[in-house]
């Protein structure tokens, strides 16, 4: 489990709709790619707007972030805004927690997050914290505690 804290101050979100949506990837209202569909569509980063640029934007957070740009890396994620009042300075202290649960931070949370240094995305986030714990699979039939087939050979 990789749990990261990233704080989004409201004054830097202060843009156009339109810039916002190009730095996600996706239409703010309905959640889709920006090339279009629903929230569930699948991204098409072939697809090209009206002026032929792309249409979901090379440096926006699902392009950078999408499986098929990443060796086919998936993660179960998750992420919750949250808010901690006020800071000292008076500005909403809000943002957003995001947890992700992978098999090996090495090769699939630590490369996406290296990644993130090119996504528009992150001129509106401040990483305050990140870090890994393992979590340890459930009890198999026979086994009496937790993680046991980490500390005990199999029998075979």
């Amino acid at each position: 489990m990789s749990p990261t804290r990233a704080s989004a101050p409201t004054s830097v979100w202060r843009i156009g709709l339109r810039d916002q949506e190009n730095a996600v990837g996706r239409d703010k209202i309905s959640g889709a790619p920006l090339s279009g569909g629903d929230e569930s569509s699948a991204p098409d980063f072939a697809a090209r707007s009206a002026g032929g640029s792309p249409a979901i934007p090379e440096a926006s957070h699902v392009a950078l972030m999408h499986p098929t740009r990443n060796a086919g890396v998936h993660m179960l994620r998750r992420g919750y805004n949250y808010t901690d009042g006020s800071d000292e300075l008076g500005r909403l202290d809000a943002g957003l927690f995001f947890i992700a649960f992978v098999r090996d931070p090495r090769r699939h949370f630590t490369p996406l997050l290296a990644r993130m240094q090119f996504d528009l995305l992150t001129e509106y986030l401040q990483h305050l914290t990140s870090s890994v714990f393992a979590i340890p699979p459930g009890l198999r039939d026979g086994q009496t505690y937790l993680g046991q087939q980490l500390f005990e050979p199999a029998a075979g």
